[in-house]
């Protein structure tokens, strides 16, 4: 048979006091908990180097030195062209000028350079060119313009850029289809 019934709080109040003590009793057999160290870290001093005041000084920016470029001649100024800086006309002998729209009227000297004028006109006119020789067979061309003059500025020369010497110099004048006159051509010494 059972024994009888006992109310509910009294039985709660039982349950509760047994629990109590199984845990008190237990609770030598409970690990601690681990210690949280890195939840909460904490900084240590650590040491500074004082910076060197001027350190820059130290420091070497110095453009390393390249050597000279063998066989290659010192470039000289002057060393060709005209010897003198003289300003002025320069000298020149017509070799042939058919005249009309092809002329050079005049050559002025500049130090080394040398301004050279005349006429340069066609009907129709496409272009001009002007031309250098030593040996009036072998032209190099100077300067080559498509504007027309009457009279005004046609080209500089730098009188250094060929050796001393005597030259030819040549306005050629050509018309649109291609075809020219017979050029002007002086004879001149630089």
């Amino acid at each position: 048979m059972m024994p009888p019934l006992r109310s509910d709080s009294t039985f709660l109040v039982i349950l509760v006091c047994l629990l109590f003590a199984a845990l008190v009793v237990t609770s030598a057999d409970i690990p601690a908990a681990p210690a949280l160290a890195a939840l909460d870290p904490r900084p240590l001093p650590t040491s500074t180097p004082t910076p060197t005041p001027d350190w820059w000084a130290y420091v070497s920016t110095a453009t390393p030195t390249l050597p000279g470029l063998p066989a290659l001649p010192a470039p000289s100024l002057g060393s060709g062209g005209s010897g003198g800086t003289s300003d002025g006309p320069v000298a020149f002998q017509v070799v042939s000028c058919p005249g009309g729209g092809t002329s050079i009227q005049t050559i002025t000297r500049h130090g080394v350079w040398w301004a050279v004028s005349g006429i340069a006109l066609a009907d129709p006119f496409w272009y001009w060119k002007m031309e250098l020789s030593a040996d009036d067979a072998n032209w190099t061309v100077l300067y080559r313009s498509e504007a027309p003059s009457n009279g005004g500025h046609l080209m500089d020369f730098n009188t250094t850029t060929v050796p001393r010497g005597s030259y030819r110099m040549r306005l050629v004048v050509v018309r649109r289809d291609g075809n020219y006159d017979e050029p002007c051509v002086v004879a001149v010494s630089t």
